[in-house]
């Protein structure tokens, strides 16, 4: 039968079915690229997320980007904003005219100079939101404007949204979007406009601005921006919602919900920051995350459960929307359970040109688990409507490492999209088309350097779709922490060893999660975790001007020769010093003839030859080093040989679990100048398939035109463990081609372990620090990849956090650390939570602790045990346990019949205590500020002592800031001892204050329970009554008249206080029943009721016949 090529080097059929749709060649190996309907056009300006509504991220009005130009010697950092911007910059930037608009975390928007970074005006939105508030570490420690800005010409505003901490609380935050003038940063009239109100598709459920996360960038449609919102760390209540508000009215036009129902939360739309997707008019689609997924079902019945799912919206006459269609993969229940959600990937609309008569309009969505599907945008095929209930997609590739990000897309060179894998590598799909007529994307190469955690989605640059000045932008990061970050390009086509080489890169120090660079007038921007802008460009120009050079093709072995033909392009133009020409990559120059140097406005010609050594296509470079600099130009050429080949050569399935299926997408290549007419199949044997297989039946073969291929794929479904091999044989016009196909099939189950199972941090005094760690374990025989790991953030932090993606391999450990720092006194707890991909679902390792005051504000109880012993016990300034274990302080105290504390005696080793002894002589015992010693030696204040029957210290009464001393002798007399501040003479002479105090039984110094800064008294009488004589200060009549506290108090023999060991500033009560428990009253501060309800500290306390 006839077969011939049509313009787009495709496959053409007579008959009709089938077999006579129309193959269109994967043209990495055309010259002339691949140009369709539907390929974006060169932007004036970037003014939304990724360059365009379809989110391709590819620019094609950028012909000084090419890897030529950024292998010239003048090309580098143009700037980097003159000051450090306030606050994280999460958001790509934009770019409007001469102004790049930042925005970062802290709710400030900048609009920069884009020649010199000067600031040109700057705007403060409020307060931003504490991510504390939900112990949610993964954007801290403020959020503010986080998703990617939207420009608008028609109303020369640039739109925003912020979220507010201005409520009443940080529960009650409010998100806004603004709007903003890009010149001079001023607010547009009636903006901001608040985003509240309900959902029209749930209008019971109000929107929960505190729970919500604005993450996607914007998108500007019909002259509506729309938002789309997640949650944080998955806290619920959340939902993803689309947020629609008008840019002439300024109000809230419309708001839907992914998840409907009380009961129901979830289905965030974050994405990884990519934008909102619309191909046209009235057209929205969004990708969510965790939730209720949908029932099996056609897509053109969404459900109001929508998790896992890439959904298309519709806008209603009213502007209100509507879910029309959805895809949500046949296992979404189980990308629920291992937090491989499916929204932590933005989806992308495809060029026209990557579609085919049978689908002409794509989408490609990949989540963390690596599948990367291949979506019909005019029917995105529900769930589970395939054959078998699998999915009903136009194409599946991989699983490759899950994707944090979006794709990027290149519509020349055949057509590419590139996927950054976390913890892998940039990989380059291919665009190419099956034996059936569909679509297909298969992996062409990738980069031979892996990307960690956090780091961007891609964006490309080229000159139209010409082949040579393409270049893959991407931010590569050092980790979770951002540290250690790189701006980098790539050739966007792979070498003929599969390798997507870095053409040059740049250090931006603290990346963003995330980060997608912006690209415009031959510049790139990028901003980072640590406030920076940073542009890179060609201040000066090039000393020479030339475009790339395309060799076409040439047969292996032999040769293709042209002349380049480059300008003298300085400005002032002057003559100008050629010093060397060099060549890389399979090309020649023949420099024997150049000149020392051309004239101005003069030509220099260089003779380059193209040797392939291998098929498909090649790139290298010219460098020319003159006097002004140096020149660099791409050159590209294919290599052909008669024949087929295959990509990936060899089919590779590892550690593959019995019982479940993997495919792998081939492209088959025919790499000759004439078409290759396939004459038989040999498809393979055992736990391997194949299906999209040329047809080689003689009466209908397929042919595969001159550079054009054909996508086959192979599937593994093993049943038993252990290694299979097997083989895909094409034969044609030329020869055969084997593919070689390798499985390993594996049998076990991975299991993660948290150990140990809880951080307890206990007392640790506010304003330091103290880490733990815990060590997660994989106990399994698999290997575990972390999907989720979600870092708490306040108070408790992790300095290098978990990175999500990681892969622990069996009995394999990751230790991870993490940091509690109170600030304030109090008590907290959070979680660390981790999911891995093993079936257990959402593991939480519990950190708590209790920020307390420093050891200077905490007291010490002293207890005196029936040998003599003299020990001490720390306030911790923990409620729960207020006194740490006891330490000694020597023997020998029961020379002693009497101890109280006149200054109160602190964790730190202050304070002062006095003794008296069997002769009647006082002791004074000098506090050193060494907890571990706490006493100097001691001295003696002098003799006359034994006729008291009680010495109390209660602190100061009089008000002078000197540590009193009370004494009751055998008459019931009160009398006053007024402290002195010197050692050697502790106290003046005393003063009488009252008589009648033998009626107590007890007196205690209680400090100053009533919180009014005077120390007072606790006095207990016969009847058990307790007494509370409020201090006032006065030298004359120190103590207030009496007033109750309660009675009962005789059930105690033993009390101690003044001293807070709470850690709440407040002077506690300590008693010991008969039974020997200890408990412990706190103070209030209030007169009324100066002590809380009792606590039990715990039993064991009759050892002792002293407390202090």
């Amino acid at each position: 039968m006839v077969v011939d090529a049509d313009r787009r080097g495709g496959i053409r059929k007579r008959r009709a079915g089938w077999r006579g749709l129309v193959l269109a060649v994967t043209g990495a190996l055309t010259a002339g690229g691949l140009i369709g309907v539907g390929v974006p056009q060169a932007q004036a300006s970037e003014t939304t997320g990724s360059v365009d509504s379809l989110r391709t991220g590819w620019d094609q009005g950028e012909a000084g980007l090419s890897a030529a130009d950024v292998r010239s010697s003048s090309f580098g950092q143009l700037w980097k904003a003159p000051a450090q911007l306030d606050g994280q910059i999460y958001a790509q930037p934009i770019v409007v005219g001469a102004t790049v608009v930042a925005v970062t975390e802290n709710n400030m928007a900048y609009g920069l100079d884009r020649s010199t970074g000067a600031v040109l005006w700057q705007r403060d939105f409020g307060p931003a939101w504490p991510a504390a508030t939900l112990s949610c570490g993964d954007l801290a420690p403020n959020v503010g404007s986080t998703g990617t800005p939207v420009y608008d010409p028609a109303t020369g505003a640039v739109y925003l949204t912020t979220k507010v901490d201005d409520g009443p609380n940080a529960l009650n935050p409010h998100w806004y979007m603004h709007a903003l003038d890009p010149v001079t940063g001023a607010e547009k009239q009636g903006f901001p406009v608040p985003i509240q109100g309900s959902a029209s598709n749930d209008p019971s459920q109000s929107f929960l601005p505190a729970y919500e996360m604005q993450r996607p960038g914007l998108l500007l449609l019909d002259g509506v921006v729309y938002a789309g919102f997640g949650g944080h760390c998955d806290t619920k209540p959340y939902r993803g919602y689309v947020v629609g508000v008008s840019t002439t009215s300024p109000s809230v036009t419309s708001m839907w919900a992914a998840e409907t129902g009380a009961s129901n939360s979830g289905a965030g739309i974050w994405q990884s920051g990519g934008g909102l997707v619309s191909d046209g008019p009235g057209r929205i689609f969004v990708a969510t995350g965790n939730g209720v997924s949908p029932a099996p079902g056609p897509g053109t019945s969404p459900p109001g459960t929508l998790a896992e799912s890439v959904v298309r919206l519709q806008v209603q006459p009213d502007q209100s929307l509507k879910a029309a269609d959805f895809f949500s993969p046949s296992n979404a229940p189980t990308l629920d359970q291992l937090d491989t959600d499916l929204a932590s990937g933005g989806p992308v609309g495809l060029p026209d040109s990557f579609g085919t008569a049978s689908h002409p309009h794509l989408l490609v969505q990949q989540g963390k688990d690596g599948r990367v599907f291949l979506l019909d945008r005019d029917h995105l095929g529900g769930r589970s409507q395939g054959p078998g209930a699998t999915d009903a997609v136009v194409g599946v590739t991989g699983p490759l490492k899950g994707q944090w990000g979006h794709p990027a897309v290149w519509g020349g060179d055949g057509g590419y999209v590139y996927v950054v894998g976390n913890g892998g590598s940039l990989t380059a799909l291919h665009r190419g088309v099956t034996a059936k007529g569909d679509p297909a994307l298969s992996v062409a190469g990738a980069s031979q350097d892996s990307f960690p955690y956090t780091s961007g989605s891609a964006v490309v640059t080229s000159d139209g779709t010409r082949s040579g000045s393409a270049l893959v932008w991407v931010v590569w990061s050092g980790g979770p922490t951002g540290v250690g970050a790189q701006l980098r390009a790539y050739n966007p086509v792979p070498d003929a060893n599969g390798v997507l080489k870095l053409v040059w890169s740049a250090p931006i120090g603290t990346a963003s999660k995330f980060a997608v660079p912006a690209t415009d007038g031959n510049q790139v921007f990028v901003g980072t975790r640590d406030g920076k802008v940073y542009a890179y460009g060609n201040p000066v120009g090039s000393p020479l001007k030339g475009g790339p050079v395309d060799f076409g093709t040439a047969q292996v072995g032999d040769s293709a020769s042209t002349d380049v033909v480059l300008t003298e392009n300085q400005n002032p133009s002057e003559e100008l010093a050629i010093r060397s020409v060099s060549v890389e990559g399979p090309f020649t120059a023949d420099t024997s003839s150049l000149p020392a140097s051309i004239p101005a406005g003069g030509q220099l010609t260089v003779p380059v030859t193209f040797r392939p050594t291998a098929v498909l296509g090649a790139s290298g470079t010219l460098t020319v080093v003159t006097g002004a600099g140096t020149f660099a130009l791409s050159l590209h050429g294919i290599g052909t040989r008669a024949g087929l080949a295959a990509f990936p050569g060899t089919v590779s399935f590892d550690n593959q679990p019995t019982g479940t299926a993997a495919t792998a997408n081939v492209q088959v290549t025919n790499t000759g100048t004439e078409p290759e007419t396939i004459t038989s199949v040999a498809s393979p044997t055992g736990p391997f398939s194949a299906d999209n297989l040329p047809n080689a039946d003689p009466a209908d073969p397929t042919v595969v035109p001159a550079q054009g291929s054909v996508v086959l794929r192979v599937g593994y479904a093993p049943t038993a463990t252990g290694r299979h091999s097997s083989s895909l044989t094409l034969t044609s016009t030329s020869g055969t081609l084997t593919i070689p196909i390798e499985g390993n099939a594996i049998s076990g189950q991975g299991h993660l372990l948290l150990t140990p199972p809880s951080l307890a941090f206990g007392g640790v005094t506010r304003g330091t620090s103290v880490t733990k760690s815990f060590t997660i374990t994989n106990s399994g025989n698999v290997p575990v990849t972390i999907t989720k790991a979600k870092a708490p953030a306040g108070v408790f932090t992790s300095a290098d956090p978990l990175p999500e993606g990681l892969v622990i391999g069996p009995e394999q450990s990751v230790r991870q650390t993490v940091t509690f720092s109170p600030a304030v006194v109090g008590t907290w707890s959070a979680s660390y939570e981790i999911t891995g991909d093993a079936g257990q679902g959402a593991m939480l390792e519990t950190v708590s602790g209790t920020g307390t005051p420093p050891s200077a504000q905490l007291g010490t109880l002293l207890a005196r045990d029936t040998s003599g012993v003299l020990w001490q016990y720390h306030g911790t300034g923990v409620p729960a346990a207020p006194l740490a274990k006891r330490l000694g302080v020597g023997p020998g105290w029961n020379t002693y019949n009497l101890i109280t504390s006149v200054s109160r005696v602190m964790s730190d080793g202050s304070g002062s205590v006095v003794a008296r002894d069997a002769t009647g002589t006082l002791w004074l015992y000098q506090g050193t500020g060494k907890a571990a010693a706490p006493f100097a030696a001691r001295r003696k204040v002098g003799p006359g002592w034994g006729g008291y029957t009680s010495l109390t210290g209660t602190g100061d009464v009089t008000g002078d800031g000197r540590a009193d001393l009370l004494a009751r002798d055998t008459t019931g007399r009160l009398w006053l001892y007024r402290g002195t501040g010197n050692t050697t003479t502790p106290f003046t002479a005393r003063t009488l204050i009252s008589g009648g105090w033998n009626t107590y039984t007890t007196l205690t110094g209680a400090g100053d329970v009533t919180g009014d800064g005077r120390a007072d008294l606790l006095a207990r009488d016969t009847t058990g009554r307790l007494w509370l004589y409020r201090g006032t200060g006065n030298t004359t009549t120190p103590f207030t008249a009496r007033t109750l506290i309660s009675g009962g108090w005789n059930t105690y023999n033993a009390f101690a206080g003044p001293r807070d060991v709470t850690g709440d500033g407040r002077a506690d009560l300590l008693a010991r029943d008969t039974t020997g428990t200890l408990w412990l009253y706190r103070g209030t501060g209030n007169a009324a009721t100066p002590y809380a309800a009792r606590v039990n500290v715990g039993p064991g306390w009759k050892v002792y016949n002293s407390l202090v």
